[in-house]
């Protein structure tokens, strides 16, 4: 089987954890290490600040939020650097995903048929997606949540674990929707949500 040489960028948790998925699940990537601006270990390559990119390898940036995704993604591609999207052999789809780029499909998430998939998008295990739902850029859908047909997920919203999306709602651009939540109507955007029902627990955007 061909490898794609690959990079990580970001080498916290999450780097890590990409990495050993790509090993233990064989998936077609030979990861060559890590470009990180912070953390310090052998298997960093050096810093993601003025990286030039060469040869063949193509970048998978592993980070928790979404806007942090795409703008690496965006430095890194202005310098000519390509992006891959990681889709793990475990996931059940009835669509190409392969068109979403720098984005991260893990373990048994389940997405369903004619879903719009942006870029910078992490989809964690055991995630359900329903059909005709639309998902903007950067955004972050967590383990066991489920979220039915005709949502519609705008750019760098977060779906944290066990929650519930009914169907038809529209979760807002940056909006946080809390672990275990069920979300009823639509959430404003840059609103945290929390509860069964959802309600509002916190408004604005980060560092407002």
């Amino acid at each position: 089987m061909n490898t794609q040489p690959l990079i990580l960028l970001g080498r916290g948790g999450f780097g890590c954890e990409v990495a050993a998925w790509i090993d233990r699940r064989h998936m077609p990537f030979a990861v060559l290490g890590f470009l990180d601006d912070v953390n310090v270990a052998d298997n960093i390559l050096g810093p993601i600040k003025g990286h030039a990119p060469s040869g063949e390898a193509k970048y998978l940036t592993c980070l928790g939020d979404g806007r942090s995704r795409q703008n690496l993604r965006k430095q890194i591609d202005a310098v000519g650097g390509r992006f891959a999207t990681l889709i793990s052999p475990d996931v059940m789809t009835a669509m190409s995903l392969d068109h979403s780029v720098n984005s991260i499909f893990l373990g048994a998430c389940s997405i369903s048929s004619t879903v719009t998939l942006g870029d910078d998008l992490l989809i964690q295990g055991f995630a359900v997606i329903g059909h005709d739902v639309r998902i903007g850029d950067g955004v972050t859908v967590s383990s066991h949540a489920f979220v039915g047909g005709w949502v519609t997920l705008e750019p760098f919203c977060t779906i944290h674990p066990h929650a519930v999306i009914l169907p038809h709602v529209t979760i807002g651009e940056g909006a946080v929707v809390g672990a275990g939540t069920v979300v009823l109507r639509d959430v404003a955007p840059y609103t945290t949500v929390f509860g069964s029902p959802a309600k509002v627990i916190a408004y604005g955007k980060p560092h407002d």
